[in-house]
C-alpha cells in the first residue's frame, strides 16, 4: 500500500483546482460517515485555483469572467456556503425580475411562469407575442398526443420538443434557453442527460404541458422567500474560492498552483504514483481527477486508456464573455432589464445587465453588462477580441440605444473549456466508469460527466472524493486481513 505521510491516514491527490476539486478536498478533510479525515495533496497546473470561477474587482466594478450565480433548487452550493460560514453573504436577485427575448427585431418580455422549456401558467404564455398564433395552437396539441418516447432510448431535447410541441417552441424558447446554458444547440443536447425531467414527465402526465402547469401549481402553493431561484455572493462566486482555499490551508491540505501532473502509475493495492512537472513522485491511496476533458483523458491514456477514449468522446465548445461598463448618462432611459436572451441571429446569445439584476456590483452612475458568445455562433466566437468588442458592443449598444461606447471592456475567453452533452452522453459516463472499474480508488469528478453548473460540480466532486476514499479504505482493510 501507498505510504502515508500521516500514521494512519489515507492519501488522496487531487488533480484540478477549479471548484469541483476544491470541493473534493473540502469533502475528504471532513471526514464522510465512517470513514476518517484524510491527507490530501491538491495540484493546479494554472496560477490561481478556481478554474472557470473568477471574479475580479476593478475601478469599483465587480467583474465575473465566469459564472455569476447558481440556482439555489440544486442544494451543493449552499450547503458548502454554509459549512464554510457565508451564509450571511449570500444574496438574491435585485428588484423585479425582468427578462425579455429579442425575437423578430423586438425584446419581448418573457411571460410570466416561464421555465426553462414550458410554461407555468396558462395566460401569459396564451398572450405572449412571441410565438405566433400558430405556433400556439401547434403547442396545444400537446395535450392531445400520446406518449412519444421509449424506455433506454435518447433523443435530443430539439427533436422531443418539436415532436411534441412543435418549432416554435423549440426556436423560440427551448434553444435560446437550453442552448445558452450548454453551449450547443438543443438539435445536439441529449434528452436523458440535460432534461431528464421530461422524459418522467411524459412517462406520469402523457402531456407536458399538463405536468409543467401542475409544478407550477405545486411551487407556488409552496413558495416562500426570494421567487427567483438564482443566487450569488456579496463579493462574487470568487470569494467562494477564496475561502475555501483558505480553509483548507488552515485544514492542513497541501494546495499548489503552477504545478502538474505529468504521469499517473497504479500501484498494488489500488492506488497510484505520481510523477509531477517538477519531477517528483509521490504515492497516493486515492486520487480525483478534476482536470476538465483534456486534463483527465491525458491522465488515464497509460492505467486506462478505454476511460481515456470514452473521455475523450465528450465534445468541447469555446465560451467567450465580454463585461461592458457605460456611464448610465449614455442611456436614455434606465437600464433596468436583467437581461435578455437572443432568439434572431445575433453576435451573441444574450446579456445579463449585472448592475440591475445584482447589488454592488457597479457604481449608480454606471451599467455594467455582461454578454455572451458561445462558440456555437460560428466565426465571430472564434473572431480577434477588437473585431469581437465591435461586432458585441454595435450589437448591444444598438439594441439598448447607446449613445457612447462603453469606458471599459473585459474578455474573458475560455477555449474548448465547456463539455457539450450530445446525444449518447449517458452512454460515454457509463464507459468511462466502466473503463475504471479495475481502478476503484480512481475518479473522475465535475462538469465532463455529470453536472456543468456551480451546484452540479460541488456536488459531484464531493461525491467522488467520497467514492474514492471508501474504495481505498476497503482495499485497505482487505489487505490488513
Amino acid at each position: 500500500m501507498p505510504l502515508s505521510a500521516q500514521a494512519g491516514l489515507v492519501r488522496l491527490l487531487v488533480v484540478g483546482g477549479g471548484i469541483t476539486g476544491l470541493a473534493a478536498a473540502w469533502e475528504a478533510i471532513r471526514g464522510s460517515e465512517g470513514l476518517p479525515p484524510a491527507e490530501v495533496v491538491l495540484v493546479e497546473a494554472a496560477d490561481t485555483f478556481g478554474g472557470k470561477v473568477r471574479t475580479e474587482v476593478v475601478d469599483s466594478l465587480l467583474i465575473e469572467h465566469g459564472p455569476d450565480s447558481f440556482v439555489a433548487y440544486r442544494p451543493a452550493a449552499l450547503k458548502l456556503i454554509e459549512e464554510l460560514g457565508l451564509a450571511d453573504q449570500v444574496i438574491s436577485i435585485s428588484g423585479t425580475r425582468t427578462v425579455y427575448l429579442r425575437s423578430r427585431g423586438r425584446l419581448r418580455p418573457l411571460p410570466s411562469g416561464m421555465g426553462m422549456v414550458l410554461p407555468t401558467k396558462l395566460w401569459p404564455f396564451v398572450t405572449t407575442g412571441i410565438l405566433s398564433p400558430l405556433d400556439k395552437l401547434r403547442a396545444g396539441f400537446d395535450l392531445l398526443l400520446p406518449r412519444r418516447l421509449r424506455n433506454g432510448q435518447d433523443t435530443t431535447i430539439g427533436a422531443f420538443l418539436r415532436a411534441r410541441l412543435g418549432g416554435g417552441i423549440v426556436q423560440r424558447f427551448a434553444d435560446p434557453m437550453v442552448g445558452g446554458i450548454y453551449g450547443a444547440s438543443v438539435d445536439e443536447l441529449s434528452l436523458d442527460a440535460v432534461l431528464p425531467s421530461l422524459r418522467a414527465d411524459e412517462a406520469k402526465y402523457r402531456s407536458l404541458m399538463l405536468a409543467s402547469l401542475a409544478a407550477g401549481r405545486k411551487a407556488r402553493s409552496a413558495a416562500r422567500g426570494p421567487s427567483s431561484p438564482f443566487r450569488t455572493l456579496n463579493g462574487g462566486l470568487g470569494s467562494l474560492i477564496s475561502a475555501l482555499v483558505e480553509q483548507l490551508t488552515a485544514a492542513g491540505v497541501s494546495l499548489h498552483t503552477g504545478l502538474s501532473v505529468d504521469r499517473l502509475t497504479p500501484l498494488p493495492g489500488g492506488g497510484a504514483e505520481a510523477r509531477f512537472s517538477d519531477g517528483s513522485t509521490q504515492h497516493f491511496d486515492a486520487v480525483v481527477l478534476a482536470a476538465g476533458v483534456e486534463g483527465s483523458e491525458e491522465l488515464l491514456k497509460a492505467a486506462a486508456p478505454a476511460a481515456a477514449a470514452a473521455l475523450a468522446q465528450v465534445p468541447l465548445a469555446t465560451s467567450t464573455v465580454l463585461s461592458l461598463a457605460y456611464p448610465a448618462e449614455a442611456f436614455a432611459n434606465p437600464v433596468t432589464t436583467h437581461g435578455w436572451l437572443e432568439a434572431d441571429p445575433a453576435p451573441i446569445s444574450g446579456i445579463t445587465v449585472s448592475s440591475a439584476k445584482w447589488a454592488g456590483r457597479a457604481p449608480v452612475d454606471t451599467v455594467l453588462i455582461r454578454a455572451f458568445v458561445p462558440g456555437r455562433l460560428g466565426a465571430i466566437a472564434e473572431a480577434p477580441e477588437a473585431e469581437l468588442i465591435a461586432a458585441v458592443t454595435d450589437h448591444v449598444g444598438g439594441v439598448l440605444g447607446a449613445q457612447r461606447p462603453p469606458t471599459s471592456v473585459r474578455v474573458s475567453r475560455w477555449p474548448r473549456m465547456m463539455p457539450k452533452y450530445t446525444l449518447g452522453h449517458l452512454d460515454r459516463v457509463a464507459a468511462v466508469e466502466a473503463g475504471l472499474a479495475n481502478l476503484p480508488c480512481w475518479r473522475v469528478a465535475g462538469s465532463p460527466l455529470r453536472g456543468v453548473g456551480v451546484p452540479d460540480c460541488v456536488a459531484d466532486g464531493r461525491r467522488q472524493a467520497d467514492l474514492a476514499l471508501t474504495a481505498a479504505a476497503l482495499g485497505r482493510v482487505r489487505v490488513e486481513e
